[in-house]
């Protein structure tokens, strides 16, 4: 967990090429930015469009869209029969509907942020956000020839269909839980010099929602409120905050500790992307992971499903033994800085690592409620850069450039899991040696091994980086422990092997 700001850098060091788009792509969506009013487009920051709507069985109801840039978004759909809410606030996905208020995890959280951001956006800055578009060929839509294109991110996808006369967009498509969801546009008119849609139809299955728009605003009557996860009136109070987090920080420093006596198995997954965000390649590696002087040391196993040939195991444990060396030399010369400023009566220098108090000191919380998390109730709650915060170090320039959401379990005062990405570019050596993309984000877990303890489960990086102002590079790590065992060293730090009857 204090490694965090390592997490972020641990892929700088190899450089990928940057790949044209796809021409027939880009030109569709050049075409489409011109076709809904160009620079007039591009000066819209938020919309809020309302209107009514009728279902098969002729029930009426209301339906309201909201976006407010860079990238919040908001539609609620209500009837007499239902009411049903999606939302992506820049920090965490939340929906309302017959399964009642949650926040989204996974792929129902990538795909409605991708949305956001495409809505938002209205096409632009697809490379800055790694939006892959690739066109899809072509089709019929209502009698009119349409030109299709997929939008990629973070391995989920959004289709949009463009009318190959007016270049506007008449249909979004999107893969669900539920099965194919489409939105198709029609009636566009002008607002603000900007074309938007007055007449939509929402398909979900066989069912069908005919909605009429009657008002379209441009950047104005958008409250940030809106985006918020909703407050629930019958939930049980919620903890003081700030004792939590102490609790929390500290038993994350004593995991950090336990940590040191368990060896695990590693499984780690690495994704190699061209300049526009396309996978170009990925290894996956099996790592034995064993602690040493309070850090880690990783054997590898084997590469992409095959076992190490003997050669290559005598390279690896060459390699591990002089990574060992290097430890023990680091963690002796810390021990030295340590006494010689204790003997001075100095106090010691603080490791420039980050906690999970930092995210309280640093950041806005907000949102904070109860939900469900692995079939258990959990405390959460977002957080975003607190404005007017002066960084004193790497570790706090970092935390105040990140938004997202954590998972607490209250009882156990652990952390369940954790999301974070950068809302700005992270820029080391004023952005001469490297510049850290805004699409850079990454998630870490905790589960309870063995009925006895939290530990590590998973953490994941998605990183863009732009090395030496020209070199660019885009890296997505997934990285699973398991298998912990205990494990003990001798007081010369020699590698032996963990206990058989040993129980994490």
């Amino acid at each position: 967990m204090k490694k965090l700001l390592v997490l972020l850098l641990l892929l700088a060091g190899t450089v990928c090429e940057s790949h044209a788009a796809d021409k027939s792509a880009t030109n569709i969506i050049n075409r489409y930015k011109k076709a809904i009013g160009g620079s007039a487009a591009s000066r819209v920051k938020c919309t809020l469009m309302s209107g009514s709507l009728k279902a098969g069985d002729s029930s009426a109801g209301r339906f309201t869209f909201q976006t407010s840039a860079p990238a919040s978004l908001r539609i609620d759909i209500e009837s007499a029969a239902s009411k049903e809410s999606e939302c992506y606030n820049g920090k965490s996905a939340w929906r309302v509907d017959s399964r009642g208020l949650r926040t989204l995890l996974g792929d129902e959280a990538k795909l409605l942020r991708l949305e956001a951001l495409l809505l938002n956006g209205r096409l632009t800055e697809l490379q800055r956000n790694r939006i892959v578009p690739q066109f899809a060929g072509k089709t019929q839509i209502d009698g009119r020839e349409a030109n299709a294109i997929e939008f990629t991110r973070d391995n989920v996808r959004v289709k949009l269909f463009f009318d190959a006369s007016t270049n506007l967009l008449i249909k979004r498509e999107r893969e669900t839980s539920e099965g194919v969801q489409e939105m198709l546009y029609n009636d566009y008119r002008a607002v603000d010099g900007v074309q938007e849609p007055f007449a939509l139809k929402l398909k979900r299955g066989a069912s069908e929602l005919l909605i009429t728009v009657d008002r379209v605003e441009h950047n104005r009557g958008v409250e940030f409120t809106a985006f918020r996860y909703p407050q629930s009136q019958d939930a049980r109070p919620l903890p003081e905050l700030e004792p939590l987090i102490k609790s929390i920080t500290a038993n994350q420093d004593k995991i950090d500790e336990m940590r040191e006596r368990y060896t695990c198995k590693l499984i780690e997954i690495e994704r190699k992307h061209d300049g526009d965000g396309r996978v170009k390649g990925s290894d996956t590696r099996i790592y034995e992971v064993t602690p040493v002087a309070g850090d880690f040391v990783e054997r590898l196993i084997s590469l992409n499903g095959k076992d190490l040939s003997v050669s290559d195991r005598e390279k690896e444990d060459k390699r591990v033994q002089k990574e060992i060396e290097d430890v023990l030399k680091r963690r002796e010369k810390k021990d030295q800085q340590k006494e010689r400023a204790r003997s001075r009566g100095e106090k010691e220098e603080k490791d420039d690592d980050l906690e999970i108090s930092d995210f309280l000191r640093i950041s806005e919380i907000t949102s904070v409620r109860r939900e469900m998390f692995r079939n258990h109730e959990v405390i959460a709650f977002d957080f975003e850069p607190r404005k007017g915060f002066k960084p004193k170090n790497r570790s706090e320039e970092i935390v105040n450039k990140l938004a997202g959401t954590i998972w607490v379990d209250e009882a156990a005062q652990q952390i369940a899991r954790l999301e974070a990405r950068l809302t700005d570019s992270f820029k080391i050596g004023g952005g001469v040696l490297a510049s850290i993309s805004p699409s850079t984000a990454f998630v870490f877990e905790q589960d309870k091994i063995g009925n006895e303890m939290w530990l590590p489960s998973l953490m994941e990086a998605n990183i863009s980086v732009r090395l030496l102002v020209f070199a660019k590079f885009s890296r997505s790590v997934e990285r699973r422990y398991s298998e912990y065992k205990k494990y003990q060293v001798d007081s010369k730090y020699e590698l032996t092997k963990p206990k058989e009857n040993a129980k994490p």
